[in-house]
């Protein structure tokens, strides 16, 4: 972190894109933190330090500028510890609470209901972390790796956080679908009432929806397009739904559904669309197959590997 930025962090003249740049950078770890609360000591003797030498060579000023001046010092100096310990605080009171997780087998789905009322559905193969204590910091904070489908409870003074691993989701309320797989290479955000921002914490790049719109993420950047059917949410009733979706596409998702590994070598079906519902506990076996005979393809499944290989 720039020093210069530190230390207008401390004198109080950040601007408020500056200031959330030196917050974020605070809480990364407890050494950022230490190094902050040592420039501020500094900074605190350097301003003492000044004020006592220009006592020195101002000898024949009233004394009673002196004073108003270290009490106005103070009260700067007493604001910015203030400051920064409320802040320091508040990440204490998020960060220490103990995280529950909440993890659903390849195969399977869950719902569960958090201490605020929200109602959360996890899609296979996903993982949902949360304040096992309940929400207490001004962010409801959840982390999601995997697929799920919220239903918030509305709080204005308490905006509620999905983080995932490239994008965060903020809302006040609302019903939405995430599916942020890590390592996937696939993120897509839809809502379906209320309204939600999508964005990158680290840069200024966000997407605000409305309901039947959908946000997803190609070559680093997020694109937004209206829906009308809500055939993707049934998997929270055990059902895969597929519309005109590349076959690529469609095997990228199987592919977290069931904990597989799928290895395409025949490039000529990778852009063919596919149309179909599947049930989950039919398993990847089934799936297969249905879409073999819409697709010419051949496959061989080793199981020893956890591996499909289509030829």
């Amino acid at each position: 972190m720039d020093a210069k930025l530190l230390n207008k962090y401390i004198a109080g003249d950040t601007l408020p894109e500056e200031k959330k740049e030196v917050i974020r950078w605070m809480k990364e770890s407890e050494e950022h933190r230490d190094q902050l609360m040592q420039l501020h000591r500094i900074y605190n003797a350097t301003i003492w330090n000044g004020n006592l030498q220009a006592e020195k060579t101002e000898k024949k000023k009233p004394v009673t500028r002196y004073l108003w001046s270290a009490m106005k010092i103070a009260a700067v100096v007493a604001m910015i510890a203030f400051i920064i310990h409320k802040e320091y605080q508040e990440y204490r009171i998020e960060h220490s609470a103990e995280m529950q997780i909440m993890t659903v087998p390849a195969g399977q789905r869950a719902s569960l209901v958090l201490a605020d009322g929200t109602t959360v559905w996890l899609n296979s193969n996903s993982t949902l972390k949360y304040p096992a204590t309940g929400f207490r910091s001004k962010e409801r904070k959840v982390i999601l790796e995997g697929e799920g489908y919220f239903e918030v409870t509305h709080n204005e003074k308490h905006p509620f956080i999905v983080e995932t691993e490239k994008y965060d989701i903020r809302v006040l309320g609302t019903t939405f679908n995430v599916s942020a797989y890590p390592n996937s290479g696939l993120f897509e955000t839809s809502l379906i009432e209320g309204k939600v921002t999508v964005y990158q914490p680290d840069t200024q790049h966000e997407v605000t929806l409305k309901p039947h719109e959908k946000v997803e993420a190609k070559d680093e950047k997020l694109y937004k397009e209206t829906f009308s059917s809500d055939n993707d949410f049934l998997w929270r009733m055990g059902i895969y739904s597929f519309k005109d979706e590349p076959l690529e596409t469609v095997f990228k998702k199987l592919e977290q559904y069931y904990e597989v590994k799928i290895i395409n070598k025949n490039e000529e079906i990778a852009s063919r669309p596919c149309t179909g519902k599947f049930r989950q506990k039919e398993g990847i076996e089934h799936v297969m197959k249905v879409l073999q005979k819409y697709v010419k393809f051949n496959y061989i499944q080793d199981d020893e590997k956890n591996q499909i290989i289509i030829y």
